[in-house]
């Protein structure tokens, strides 16, 4: 038998002070149990004791993501919604620069390239936040 722990985000040993400030999952489209991970994922993030926002980077709203028993209200959540795929590792760059959140979720179809991972690595550390990449897998 196998135990695991759930850690927030933010947390942060003292050992791993210096890790990474973005984290990646994958998650399967398709799963029956994506929905209700990604729903309860943003709404732990959102309740978080930071006064910022979580913000919302995708090519589609949050709301018809979650489920319909899903209770985002009270809930700081900024969303972002773009068209245009090739621009949201942009705008996720963007809005951890500004600071203005405490986390950017960023929902991909796509892994991150390198170069986009330390871009959002250094975005992160330039604005005190966490991203985390959600790559949605076919």
């Amino acid at each position: 038998m196998s135990c695991l722990e759930q850690m927030p985000l933010h947390y942060t040993p003292a050992t791993e002070a210096s890790g990474s400030q973005v984290t990646e999952i994958t998650m399967r489209s398709d799963a029956h149990l994506s929905r209700p991970m990604l729903a309860a994922m943003m709404i732990e993030l959102s309740s978080n004791a930071d006064q910022r926002w979580l913000c919302w980077v995708a090519d589609r709203p949050l709301k018809p993501l979650l489920s319909a028993d899903s209770h985002l209200q009270g809930q700081k959540i900024l969303q972002v919604v773009s068209n245009s795929k090739r621009d949201l590792s942009e705008i996720g760059i963007r809005a951890l620069e500004r600071g203005k959140s405490h986390t950017v979720a960023i929902m991909l179809d796509r892994p991150l390239r390198d170069d986009e991972r330390q871009a959002l690595e250094a975005a992160a550390l330039a604005g005190s936040a966490e991203c985390l990449v959600i790559f949605m897998q076919p």
